[in-house]
């Protein structure tokens, strides 16, 4: 039996995607995204964002939701302690911050990153020369 939800047999797919617990924190995921996400493969769950913070960002809290799952499934298989999902998303939180914080960004990326906690690093501006061309004299 599954060691977070007690409801169905324990399998990966279960464990990771249909356990409460872990649907849960794909729902708040989903929510932030403005998306329905709905996950046939893990391949699937790669191809959310395109854009280069942005899915830094977004892959970061994937694996950091699929750790958090799999870390309360541990604490109470092994050690009968019972993680609430609330307490499972603040750590999902934090280490998606910290991962975000040490990326580069784009304007666009910006609604999606501030709902982490990211700080914004725009590139650079382009530096702008003024060049005044002269014809050759002979």
């Amino acid at each position: 039996m599954c060691s977070l939800c007690f409801n169905h047999e324990q399998s990966l797919f279960h464990q990771f995607f249909e356990c409460i617990y872990a649907v849960n924190l794909w729902c708040w995921f989903a929510y932030m995204l403005y998306v329905t996400l709905h996950f046939q493969s893990l391949q699937d769950m790669w191809s959310i964002c395109n854009n280069p913070q942005c899915k830094i960002v977004i892959t970061s809290t994937m694996i950091n939701i699929i750790n958090s799952v799999w870390f309360a499934r541990n604490q109470m298989r092994f050690r009968n302690k019972k993680i609430h999902w609330k307490s499972s998303l603040a750590t999902v939180i934090s280490n998606t911050t910290l991962c975000g914080n040490l990326s580069k960004a784009s304007i666009s990326d910006f609604v999606i990153l501030k709902k982490f906690n990211v700080t914004l690093h725009p590139p650079k501006a382009p530096q702008i020369i003024e060049v005044l061309w002269k014809p050759l004299q002979s």
